[in-house]
């Protein structure tokens, strides 16, 4: 009886395993990654949507903030600069040596000079052209410009500015504006006394330019501001106008913006809904890919957890499998390149390991107890068996009655086989170290056939010695003799009449092939998995130590024999032994 350790090094290495594994764990650990990944993921999406509003915020304050007020500056500055301009003009005008004298009489001396410089002020795009006030304010006199239209060019009637505001403008009057109305054009005069030579400073009579108001309000110049940020120009009377001077009607509340000149100032028109509507959709578009990327992810860690749950559960059916003692079960997944993969991978090498191991070790407890078995026997059964035939032949001389000579013959055959069995158990029992030495291939062929030819004859089976004959390997002679003699035996035992048993030779890189092959009734799968193991025979009279003894040879001399059978198809025991050139590696392999 072989009794296996109770703690082996396979068997902790399994218990602890199977511990590690089968252990149900209260959480799930791929659960408490899938769902730490899952609030990352929001975690990230309610820090993007608040750094979102954050930009948003920053944004509009940038659009207002100090880009804005640099454009304010500028247009505040192209403003003041334009009405400096006609300032300048108008003072030039107002001292126009003659001036007076032209107003009193437009057809005295020297008035067609003057009335040529003032068609030449006048003949300026911004100017409808150049009026004439008495001093109670009354229009004079005017000088029409290239863009004059209507009154009080061509009629003065129902034209007046009595109801316009006024405000200073250093030493000129800024009088208007006159907004525009369907048919007539909207404008400003710009107004100063005439300072003539020789005149009080009070001079009863004022020049002033009939300037468009169009060409003021285009100096705010919408390309120069953004176009969530408009401009508008708020005028002494509290009109808003846009750039073509046109008055705006407006519910967007408006900004205060710098003044350009008294009573006249900026105004700021926000259109926040021009940008803002966008990135509003564009929130709108992120929240709503942030919850599909998140429902991805969901579904996909759902789909993963579920296969790594389903790889889990085969390593703990593995734990539970080895557990029980089951070592010729196999992971799956062993192929694939990742963790689990290679986890798969080392417990499928753990368990040929550990069944190697522990059929090392009931190999060796069963060969030492075997050892005492056959030396107990040979010490016990041999000396009374030599007695026994030594008595047999004795007494089969004397004997004259056939029947009792035949059966004293008998117990003859009886005791040879008896010695025959003891001799396989010494011989298994205690195995003959090998002594290899180079043996020409032809030589063992032919003492097979010679030895193996006349039983093949008995039974009508052909034996065929094929390949090549030239090979020479490195094995124990005696040892390979009697493995071939014994596979040879086997084989032709399992043929029926007319089948026929090959030995046959080959080379396979530096290993010389040895095949024993027959066409008879073959072995099924059952048998084939025990075929070797010691005691399994299918033959009456049979010890079961043939095939056992054989392959214990053939690992004896650093070889490998490999079985290959099928029902109704013959056998093939194929022997792989070291060439004459592996010498080194033969004693290499021997001494590890």
């Amino acid at each position: 009886m072989v009794i296996l350790p109770r703690y082996g090094s396979g068997t902790v290495l399994a218990m602890a395993l199977h511990s590690s594994l089968i252990d149900k764990p209260r959480t799930s650990l791929v659960s408490r990654y899938s769902l730490l990944t899952v609030l990352i993921l929001l975690g990230g999406l309610v820090s993007l949507g608040a750094l979102y509003e954050r930009f948003a915020s920053d944004l509009e304050t940038a659009l207002v903030g100090e880009r804005l007020t640099s454009q304010e500056t500028a247009t505040a500055s192209r403003l003041a600069a334009f009405m400096e301009t006609y300032q300048y003009q108008l003072a030039k005008i107002s001292n126009y040596p003659g001036l007076t004298a032209y107003l009193a009489n437009p057809t005295g001396p020297g008035a067609r000079e003057v009335a040529n410089l003032l068609h030449l002020e006048a003949d300026v795009p911004d100017l409808y052209g150049i009026l004439f006030f008495d001093r109670d304010g009354h229009l004079q006199h005017v000088v029409p410009g290239q863009a004059a239209s209507g009154p009080p060019y061509w009629s003065a009637e129902n034209w007046s500015i009595s109801d316009l505001p006024r405000v200073r403008l250093g030493d000129a009057t800024l009088i208007g504006p006159h907004l525009p109305s369907p048919g007539r054009s909207g404008w400003v005069l710009l107004q100063r006394p005439i300072r003539d030579a020789g005149q009080g400073s009070d001079d009863p009579v004022t020049v002033a330019l009939h300037l468009r108001l169009s060409s003021i309000t285009e100096q705010l110049d919408e390309a120069m501001v953004t176009p969530v940020v408009k401009l508008r120009l708020q005028a002494a009377d509290g009109a808003i106008l846009d750039v073509t001077g046109r008055p705006l009607h407006t519910t967007i509340p408006l900004g205060d913006g710098p003044e350009v000149f008294p009573g006249w100032s900026l105004k700021r028109e926000i259109r926040s809904e021009v940008l803002f509507g966008s990135l509003e959709k564009a929130r709108g578009w992120l929240y709503a890919g942030g919850a599909a990327i998140t429902l991805i992810i969901v579904l996909l860690f759902g789909h993963l957890t579920g296969r790594l749950r389903r790889r889990v559960d085969d390593l703990i059916a593995g734990a539970d499998a080895l557990a029980a003692g089951d070592l010729q079960f196999r992971l799956r997944g062993g192929e694939r390149s990742d963790e689990i993969g290679s986890i798969s991978r080392a417990f499928n090498t753990m368990t040929l390991r550990l069944r190697d191991m522990i059929d090392r070790t009931v190999r060796t407890e069963k060969m030492a107890v075997l050892g005492q078995f056959a030396t107990g026997v040979a010490h016990e059964v041999r000396n009374p068996l030599a007695t026994l035939k030594t008595t047999v032949q004795a007494l089969s001389r004397d004997e004259a009655d056939p029947d009792c000579k035949e059966l004293l013959q008998d117990m003859e055959s009886e005791v040879d086989r008896l010695n025959r069995v003891v001799n396989d158990l010494l011989t298994y029992g205690r195995p003959h170290p090998a002594e290899q030495r180079q043996i020409p291939v032809r030589e063992l062929f032919r003492r097979t056939a010679t030895l193996l030819r006349p039983t093949a004859a008995e039974r009508g089976v052909s034996f065929v010695t094929s390949g090549e004959s030239t090979l020479t390997l490195l094995a124990d002679g005696d040892q390979l003799q009697q493995v071939l003699v014994n596979l040879g035996l086997n084989a032709i035992q399992a043929c029926q009449t007319g089948d026929s048993v090959t030995l046959r030779a080959s080379r396979q890189g530096p290993d010389v092939i040895i095949e024993v092959s027959d066409s008879g009734c073959g072995m099924d799968t059952a048998l084939l998995a025990t075929v070797t193991d010691p005691f399994v025979t299918t033959r009456a009279g049979g010890t079961g130590l043939g095939l056992t003894i054989s392959a214990q040879m053939i690992d004896a001399n650093h070889g490998t024999m490999r079985i290959d059978s099928r029902p109704g198809e013959g056998t093939r025991v194929r022997l792989r032994l070291p060439g004459e050139k592996t010498r080194k590696g033969a004693r290499g392999r021997d001494d590890a």
